[in-house]
């Protein structure tokens, strides 16, 4: 990627990207600019729907500005990473209006209820750098599993250095659904209200999601729910928890309904039980839980209840 100018007389000359941090490599590029002023040509769109018809895998779209809208990946395509053009994810809005710069992604003004902002059908989709607040009683990234011509599988997904904050009631962040091998790392989730930060639900009951790897991400106060999902063979490892359970009906790790082999290790966890049991759930008896809390030295080696 070259460029004479910026943005507007970008020209791209090669199958590789430089964002900031963020090195990507590449069959195309396109540009989703939703209040205009992106590089000038055929690769810029002011919607996903738009862009959605001109997508194929290994494509990469770099969003910047504020998209307001609910939409759904394109079949048939496979490993598109969407980050945002922002050196640090936040809401670009001052009282609903886009500020400039930014990339963030929020619910339409008239949302479809209780519908995702994105749902992802197929393998390996990546979104980066983005800033998510959610519609009402749904998730912002929505990963679907049914094994069907509808909707096939949307395992091994990953969403990295993402923030997810108040949006609708009840709204969540992100739904691994009945996926396989889920990354979530590095992302901020703050002021979720009465939703879920991290969960689970079911699509076509194939099967619970397993080998999911969530590590490195800040769960910070105002979230009933932090990470409740049926999970197993997966890893939760290196994560922050700040709020109190004393404060909160919810839960910080709620891992009911999944399967054995799962690692719960070297967490910090505000709370100052010793036993780690508020607020904490196993799916399995063999499962590994080694987390530290507030006010003891050593971890705790404690499976929950």
């Amino acid at each position: 990627m070259t460029q004479s100018g910026f943005w507007r007389n970008a020209n791209q000359d090669n199958r590789r990207i430089a964002l900031g941090d963020h090195a990507v490599g590449l069959s195309r590029v396109f540009y989703l600019f939703p209040q205009g002023g992106g590089p000038a040509g055929s690769f810029t769109f002011t919607t996903f729907t738009a862009l959605k018809p001109h997508l194929k895998s290994r494509d990469t779209i770099i969003l910047s500005g504020v998209l307001k809208e609910q939409a759904i990946t394109p079949l048939g395509v496979f490993d598109v990473t969407v980050v945002g053009a922002a050196n640090r994810p936040r809401q670009a809005t001052s009282g609903g209006v886009p500020t400039g710069g930014g990339a963030s992604w929020l619910s339409p003004t008239t949302p479809v209820a209780a519908t995702p902002l994105i749902q992802v059908l197929e393998q390996g989709w990546r979104f980066e750098n983005i800033q998510f607040a959610p519609v009402a009683a749904s998730d912002c990234i929505r990963f679907r599993r049914m094994e069907t011509a509808a909707i096939p599988d949307a395992s091994h997904g990953a969403v990295v250095g993402c923030y997810f904050s108040a949006g609708g009631v009840g709204g969540h962040g992100i739904n691994i659904g009945e996926c396989t091998r889920i990354l979530v790392e590095d992302c901020d989730f703050v002021d979720l209200g009465t939703g879920t930060a991290i969960r689970n639900t079911a699509d076509g009951g194939i099967m619970s999601p397993t080998y999911a790897h969530i590590v490195g991400n800040r769960f910070g106060r105002g979230n009933v729910g932090d990470i409740v999902c049926a999970l197993g063979n997966s890893v939760i490892e290196g994560n922050i928890f700040r709020t109190l359970y004393a404060t909160s009906a919810g839960w910080r790790i709620n891992l009911d309904g999944g399967s054995a082999g799962n690692q719960v290790i070297n967490n910090y966890i505000t709370d100052v039980d010793t036993t780690i049991a508020l607020g904490f759930k196993k799916a399995a008896a063999a499962d590994i839980w080694r987390n530290f809390v507030a006010t003891v030295v050593d971890p705790k080696v404690v499976v929950p209840a």
